[in-house]
């Protein structure tokens, strides 16, 4: 399935587990580099290494395959895992990133203590290099682009070298954060995911919990749950784009728009089978 890992031949017990805050965690997309990939992860001594490939037949399997052997004549253990990954689908790639930083404990932009998950923006496709900015831009990785003088591979056929780039310095890419919708508006659109992508609105209301009463006492008024859904359309449709509502009452349906499908994508709640172990 795409997303999960295949581990790299040398395991690496003494690494930290996944999820600890301060493991030293890289992110390389590998295509037809090596050094461009390696000299990084091992400057900075990485715990932790995902490397993103091609799913399906993928060119650059030698390439993968030398980043791998390099990175196990590492002086500490480094645990590898390489990850099949759409490289051509800007949205399945970033799919793929984000699952990464959630499984690493990465994914809130507020939480304190944590070793940022850096991430190479120089190797791989110019797609992987957009979805890489922009899951550090959402979950605070830090992006790096890897500046080489000379190149060594050349043609239609890409072959592993002794030595493939020779790299002139590791330069920090600055980013912007993105902000997300807040959980509450992220649970509209699971809530519309989930039902085939429309829902009407008086269905949206007890798929949300709108309808419940609040504090224990009396549940809330047809009107008030009605104000309670609008309040959460509302910046979803004219702000976001997310969906789409009849202006009509409770038999009125509410749709997910193409890019609220998307927005699922970045910001709704992982499927738990999708996520690397």
């Amino acid at each position: 399935m795409t997303g999960r890992p295949r581990r790299a031949p040398r395991a690496a017990a003494n690494a930290p587990r996944a999820g600890d805050p301060h493991a030293r965690i890289h992110l390389a997309p590998v295509g037809f580099e090596v050094e461009r990939v390696v000299e990084p992860i091992v400057n900075d001594r990485a715990d932790r290494v995902y490397l993103v490939t091609r799913d399906g037949d993928d060119a650059a399997a030698p390439f993968v395959a030398e980043v791998q052997r390099r990175l196990a004549r590492a002086r500490w253990p480094v645990d590898v895992r390489v990850i099949p990954t759409p490289i051509w689908d800007v949205f399945g790639a970033l799919g793929a990133y984000r699952r990464i930083f959630e499984l690493e404990g990465r994914s809130d932009r507020n939480a304190s203590g944590v070793v940022p998950i850096r991430v190479n923006v120089s190797t791989g496709t110019k797609i992987t290099a957009i979805a890489g900015t922009l899951a550090c831009m959402l979950w605070r990785g830090e992006p790096y682009y890897v500046q080489v003088s000379r190149s060594w591979y050349s043609g239609r056929t890409p072959r592993v070298q002794a030595v493939n780039d020779v790299v002139r310095s590791v330069d920090p890419v600055a980013v912007y954060e993105l902000r997300a919708p807040s959980r509450e508006l992220v649970d509209v659109l699971d809530a519309l995911d989930r039902a085939g992508g429309t829902l009407r609105k008086r269905d949206l209301i007890r798929s949300l919990g709108l309808d419940r009463p609040t504090d224990g006492g009396r549940p809330p008024s047809p009107q008030a749950q009605h104000s309670r859904l609008r309040l959460r359309l509302t910046p979803l449709e004219s702000k976001w784009g997310f969906l789409a509502a009849d202006p009509t009452g409770s038999r009125g349906r509410v749709r997910l728009t193409p890019q609220g499908r998307l927005a699922l994508t970045l910001f709704g709640r992982s499927r738990g089978d999708d996520s690397p172990t």
